[in-house]
């Protein structure tokens, strides 16, 4: 083990230990962590530009423009209370509801936030016309948008599918080519165990009210009732930006197929969300001011915290370290039940602070020659390892999801742990018991 990789690790340990200590803000901790990366070479002034540059960042702060526009209209109001009004005050019904928006969003979008910047505006302003604590329900919404993503056959799935096939073929061993449906047959119980979990348990876990003080929800709200009511062409604009956005994050790989087969330049999502956000400006929907004030920077900075963390770590070899000793323990294991839990668990962990394309770009490839070194079938292990970094709610290093849902259901770390847990033991003992039951060695 390099000096390097251990100073690495140290930070690493500081910066989640800042996170729980609780008395600097997010983006503080994330920002000092990036710094110390920076100095001690773990990351580069080309990786921390790239980072400040994420597209995921750029889509998280054009979908706030985007939804602070949209809960100045009447159309947010209107559809937080036809839920209230078909849950009938039931509390069940309504994250019933909230889930199954938050897997369709998910499915289409191929993004865990996109999907929570689509459905979250019209989270908060139900819980407020409920006179519900945006807290209880928030987390339970954000879980479904990252455990949802990958899992039906459409959209960002396929991608997936291309990507695990791509390294199956790197690896020579396209014996084992996944299927269209094999992301759906190995993961689809996980699926209806977080249903189930996100409707009838997961609120019950959640704090009563803010652990500290929350981004979005009240304090947006508050705010735009400050301001005039918009002009009814303004409303009209604001309503159309929000629906087409959705629109064109939800259907963005047939769009893309489509401008590609026309011979035009695809769009990406951040490109949709910004130019939205840029309409709803110009219109005069927002000023410039109110655009910049609806963006969370302390949450952002926290983002391009975990971002810069999960470079370092890359950077510095963590996780091919990690992954080469996994493969050894795996070929010296004779149960297969083990194998798969030793190909989910140690991905499940590192994706929660390494961004989970990272995590899955290093042990993909490890549980494919595994497998191939063991003369056995390597879908199981490869879809455990695709399912576990398709996982990551724990820590707001996990995903730039998670600072967006501790930020408006103002939770600190420590209660976000806290809901983590029991999800986290569900999934993985669904996930490991069912994939390889399903995709025996």
């Amino acid at each position: 083990m390099n000096t390097q990789l251990i100073v690495c690790l140290c930070i690493c340990v500081l910066v989640i230990a800042g996170y729980i200590w609780n008395k600097l803000s997010v983006g503080t901790v994330g920002c000092l962590g990036m710094v110390l990366f920076l100095i001690t070479g773990c990351i580069t002034p080309q990786n921390v530009l790239a980072n400040i540059g994420n597209a995921n960042l750029i889509m998280i702060s054009s979908m706030f423009i985007i939804s602070e526009g949209f809960k100045r209209t009447q159309a947010i109001k209107l559809v937080a209370d036809t839920v209230r009004r078909i849950s009938k005050g039931s509390m069940t019904m309504v994250m019933l509801g909230f889930t199954l928006a938050s897997v369709i969003a998910a499915t289409f979008t191929g993004s865990a936030v996109a999907a929570f910047c689509i459905v979250a505006p019209i989270v908060t302003a139900t819980c407020e016309e409920m006179n519900i604590s945006v807290s209880k329900t928030i987390f339970c919404v954000g879980l479904t948008c990252i455990a949802a993503c990958g899992i039906i056959p459409v959209g960002g799935s396929l991608s997936m599918l291309a990507e695990l096939n791509g390294y199956i073929a790197a690896n020579e061993y396209e014996q084992y080519t996944l299927a269209v449906m094999d992301l759906f047959k190995s993961r689809g119980l996980s699926l209806v165990a977080l249903v189930i979990y996100s409707t009838f348990i997961g609120y019950r876990f959640a704090p009563e009210k803010p652990v500290v003080a929350s981004t979005d929800s009240a304090d947006l709200s508050k705010r735009v009732k400050k301001h005039e009511a918009l002009t009814h062409g303004r409303e009209l604009i604001a309503i159309a930006v929000f629906c087409l956005v959705t629109l064109l994050l939800v259907f963005n790989t047939q769009l893309n197929g489509i401008l590609s087969a026309a011979s035009i330049q695809p769009l990406a999502s951040w490109e949709i969300a910004f130019i939205g956000a840029v309409i709803l400006v110009a219109t005069g929907v927002l000023s410039s001011r109110e655009a910049c004030g609806s963006i969370p920077i302390d949450l952002c900075l926290m983002v391009v915290g975990g971002l810069c963390m999960g470079t370092a770590l890359a950077n510095t070899g963590a996780g091919d370290l990690i992954g080469n000793a996994i493969a050894s323990v795996a070929t010296k294991l004779g149960n297969a039940y083990l194998i798969g839990a030793v190909f989910y668990l140690i991905p499940f962990f590192l994706t929660q602070i390494m961004q989970n394309r990272t995590v899955m770009a290093v042990f993909a490839p490890i549980a494919i020659l595994a497998c191939k070194s063991m003369g056995v079938d390597c879908t199981g292990p490869l879809m455990l390892v695709a399912s576990a970094c398709c996982t990551a709610f724990m820590t707001p290093m996990a995903t730039p999801t998670v600072p967006l849902v501790m930020g408006i259901g103002g939770y600190d770390l420590t209660s976000n742990m806290k809901q983590s847990i029991l999800p986290a033991i569900i999934l993985s003992i669904v996930n490991i018991f069912w994939i390889m039951t399903v995709y025996p060695l």
